[in-house]
């Protein structure tokens, strides 16, 4: 008997299936992109306990003869393509031919459809990929689809789908990216009977983005226009304030001709065009739509067509760069990141005027003897007490980031390697630009970035105190309630025991409510961080080891509740800070990747000034 055979239909029908229907949120981007290609005006969407049980789509778009509907839910029909070259000018968004067949073969589907010329609509009713009954039905203009029971015939496929609550917030992802690129088609979405979005036509692509970003910042989001044009690419942009930038870039669409899509070199392009004022490792909010010639990209390369190919992709990353970097130019955002002491943002230095006289005392560096009268009596920074355990146990750097480049500081750099207890052997100057703790050290000088290494002090803290189950917490006078997303709700349950050796307290009802904090926060908030936290462990997923879901969520508490570039400091806090520093592997990072200190030799500084 050969072992070569050709798979039933039933099985290649499911085959195809598991390519596009990953989730029942899949389900939901195949038929409202079906919608968008038939011209529909309004498209609402009704999902119930996450689109397993139920879901159904309806439009008022163009419709299908009886013979078009039959024809649809055979594999690879299609009325998108015609010949081979068509593919390289496509101007819809499902072109394969394959959705319909692939969710009639893993659920029990109803097509209604009619057209304009039709006097009554026609209904289909599959099971499992077989049509069980068709007829005439009453029904208006457009399609109606109604799929129930998705995967219940591929029982296999059901462990790796999450709780209806997750479910339902990739559905509600999915209705955010194609009302991104139609901000001319009125959406609506209910859940269990509940409306969650409703988005009428707008005006413009701006409306529609503040309006439906406004999700992901928890306020109105206010975004600045930009728009870009370039012989082969037209780039039209949308972005937030770097004060709103997370630590995950859930919050930033790319779009590439109407279809929003997941590529590094984008990501990374609009990161690089914020430039200094993005911290690195953090994400903007922004809606970036790029119009490029269909003969200029390939979109066939992905089943859920979720990836393009550009054929010249550094000319469209370096459009989309300039284009950001040109609106970040003219915005006040440089102003606000100068003024606002909570942010640690900071920009290359402006080279002064040959005419510029030195003043005696440096308006940006404060003396030892000011920072004892700016804060009398001085505040006690937190995390900057040793604890009671040998000093041992504070040098760590095994999880840690590897040591950059001297070239990324931008300035010549001795290796780090030093004797023991450094920091405290350092002459204190003063603080530059109330952000680096300026020092002299035999033969050299020494900058500190403060927030950097107040944050990797507070994260040994942190982590010997969570390895001792030791994290101090900080009761809260009253609970901080807020409103959390489906996503963020489903990782605070699933997460809650980390969280709690973490030193928060939680509740989780109709609202969430934090009880108790860290103690090392100070004077953050609940609603600063618990957000943050919440969309990292949905972010991390189960891409990451438990250990590493942990480091990254001890950094951002750490980078919380650290010192801030802006903020003045006494010397007797420097002082601590430099102690704390000496109990560490300071030689490491910060737990974000920044560097904690730059030493510049005094036979470079001799060199740079002629001396030499």
């Amino acid at each position: 008997m050969s072992r070569i055979h050709v798979l039933s239909s039933e099985l290649a029908d499911q085959i195809a299936a598991g390519e596009v229907v990953e989730r029942p949120a899949s389900v939901v981007k195949e038929l409202v992109e079906n919608s968008l290609d038939a011209g529909a005006r309004r498209i609402e969407v009704e999902v119930w306990d996450g689109g397993l049980a139920r879901l159904v789509v309806s439009d008022d778009g163009s419709g299908m003869t009886p013979e078009e509907a039959h024809l649809s839910l055979k594999r690879h029909a299609t009325s998108k393509l015609h010949k081979a070259e068509d593919l390289f000018c496509l101007t819809t968004m499902g072109f394969r031919g394959e959705a319909l067949p692939s969710i009639a073969a893993v659920s029990q589907l109803t097509l209604r459809t009619r057209t304009a010329a039709d006097q009554a609509a026609y209904q289909i009713e599959v099971r499992a990929g077989s049509v069980v009954e068709s007829r005439a039905a009453a029904g208006p203009v457009g399609t109606h689809i109604e799929v129930r029971n998705l995967l219940s015939n591929v029982p296999a496929r059901l462990k790796f789908i999450k709780s209806p609550a997750t479910e339902s917030s990739h559905i509600v992802e999915v209705i955010t990216r194609l009302a991104l690129s139609y901000s001319d088609v009125h959406f609506t979405l209910r859940s269990n009977d509940r409306l969650v979005l409703d988005w009428p036509p707008h005006s413009s692509g701006l409306e529609r983005a503040e309006i439906a970003l406004a999700k992901n910042a928890h306020k109105p989001a206010k975004l600045h226009l930009t728009v870009r044009e370039e012989p082969t690419v037209h780039v039209e942009a949308y972005l937030g304030s770097p004060a709103e930038a997370t630590t995950t870039s859930r919050a930033v669409y790319p779009i590439v001709n109407r279809r929003f899509v997941r590529d590094r070199g984008l990501l990374h392009a609009i990161c690089m065009g914020y430039g200094a004022l993005l911290e690195r490792g953090r994400y903007p909010l922004a809606v970036v739509k790029i119009d490029v010639d269909q003969e200029r990209i390939d979109v066939n390369v992905h089943p859920q067509k979720l990836e393009v190919r550009f054929s010249h992709p550094q000319e469209i990353f370096a459009a989309v760069r300039h284009a950001i970097a040109d609106a970040v130019a003219e915005t006040p955002w440089l102003a606000e990141a100068a003024g606002a002491p909570l942010q640690s943002y900071s920009r290359e230095p402006t080279p002064p005027l040959i005419a510029a006289q030195p003043r005696p005392t440096s308006e940006f560096v404060t003396k030892p003897s000011e920072s004892f009268r700016l804060l009398s009596p001085p505040p006690v920074l937190p995390g900057l007490g040793l604890p009671e355990r040998k000093k041992e146990m504070w040098v760590r750097g095994d999880s840690l980031p590897p040591l950059r480049s001297a070239e990324a500081s931008h300035a010549p750099a001795i290796p780090n390697a030093a004797p023991a207890n450094f920091f405290a052997s350092l002459h204190y100057i003063g603080q530059l630009h109330k952000t680096y703790l300026l020092c002299e050290a035999a033969g050299e000088m020494v900058l500190v970035d403060q927030h950097a290494a107040h944050e990797r002090v507070a994260f040994e803290r942190l982590r010997t105190g969570h390895e001792g189950r030791s994290v101090r917490s900080q009761r809260l006078l009253l609970p901080a309630e807020f409103e959390l997303d489906d996503r963020s709700r489903e990782a605070a349950t699933q997460h809650r025991e980390l969280l709690d050796r973490l030193g928060f307290d939680l509740e989780i009802g109709e609202q969430l409510a934090v009880r108790a904090v860290p103690d090392l926060l100070g004077r953050t908030t609940p609603a600063e961080i618990v957000p943050e936290l919440l969309r990292q462990l949905d972010e991390d997923g189960s891409t990451v080891s438990l250990s590493e879901r942990t480091d990254h969520l001890l950094a951002t508490v750490a980078c919380h509740s650290a010192v801030r570039a802006g903020q003045t400091l006494s010397a007797d806090e420097v002082h601590a800070l430099f102690t704390s520093l000496d109990a560490i592997d300071y030689r490491a990072h910060c737990p974000h990747g920044r560097p904690v200190l730059l030493r510049v030799s005094l036979g470079e500084i001799e060199r740079r000034f002629g001396r030499v």
